[in-house]
């Protein structure tokens, strides 16, 4: 009878014990599928495919300017290609008229709506972060349909240059391989319905994880989000509002009238994403982007 080597007996261990690895590997990975996505001036660093279901993105901000993340399903058989010259550009145009050619809001909206292709009104907004400072991390957690999708954030530079006619905005695929991954526990929950937000659950200093659960959208507007905002004491809550609307010539524009920490886009109707907060002692204000100038937002001080 042959004699095995000590050597050859572990070389036999280990090449039974490697399946055994890979698969706990595998296994945790598709359970707890972190999707990393790093902003930078102006770019987004991303996978191409992601799998579909519930899934955590850690949004990293590496640039030097405050970034969001909006995520936007587009309609079946609609391109990335096509929504960057039929949508990207008509928002372009509307911008410019308001900042070079002194156009009113009004006016810019019937503009942008009749430039807009018919399809745009069948893209899905299924969610992203709110605004973050540079060198912030947030995590959110969406539950998403496979589909072709456009990643984008539209602020706008010092200079009142978009964000996404700058290079921040990419294509994402989510494909029909499903994530395994199931929605966070919340500890807090907001609600927005038409023009109301609830927020319920105790605010209290340190980590959260909010879940935004929307029953209805405003009969009016884009929709809702909620951008969560640092108040400090000079800060102007009305200037603050007015400065959520894009619309408005230093709308959305760097530097902001104060700080942000995260938040939750745009999510269809019906349906509920989440988002890890990190407060510390102060005054916030939880305002929507679309409907905060009428009321929808909640000011809340952390003791």
């Amino acid at each position: 009878m042959r004699k095995l080597s000590i050597s050859t007996i572990l070389l036999f261990a280990l090449a039974l014990l490697l399946p055994l690895t890979t698969q706990a590997q595998t296994s945790s990975t598709d359970i707890n599928h972190v999707v990393e996505i790093h902003a930078e001036d102006f770019a987004f660093q991303a996978p191409d495919e992601i799998p579909s279901g519930w899934t955590n993105i850690e949004y990293r901000n590496e640039g030097n300017e405050p970034h969001f993340l909006i995520i936007a399903r587009l309609p079946e058989g609609r391109t990335f290609d096509e929504y960057s010259s039929d949508v990207l550009v008509p928002f372009g145009n509307v911008w410019y008229a308001l900042r070079d050619e002194g156009m009113a809001q009004d006016k810019a909206m019937e503009k942008l709506g009749a430039d807009l292709p018919e399809w745009y009104w069948a893209v899905e907004f299924t969610g992203g972060t709110g605004i973050i400072p540079a060198g912030f991390t947030t995590d959110i957690s969406l539950n998403l349909e496979p589909g072709t999708y456009a990643i984008e954030c539209y602020m706008k530079t010092e200079d009142g240059e978009l964000h996404n006619m700058e290079g921040m905005m990419r294509e994402l695929t989510v494909t029909d391989t499903p994530s395994e991954m199931t929605p966070p526990d919340a500890d807090i929950e907001i609600t927005l319905s038409n023009f109301e937000m609830a927020l319920d659950g105790d605010l209290t200093p340190g980590n959260h994880t909010v879940a935004v659960n929307v029953n209805e959208h405003p009969e009016q507007g884009f929709g809702h989000n909620v951008h969560v905002a640092r108040i400090e004491q000079d800060t102007d809550i009305d200037n603050l509002v007015r400065w959520m609307n894009f619309l408005e010539i230093d709308g959305m524009q760097n530097p902001g009238p104060t700080s942000f920490v995260g938040g939750m886009q745009i999510i269809p109707a019906g349906n509920t994403g989440y988002f890890s907060l990190d407060l510390e002692p102060g005054r916030y204000l939880f305002v929507s982007e679309y409907t905060g100038h009428l009321g929808v937002l909640q000011d809340v001080t952390i003791e």
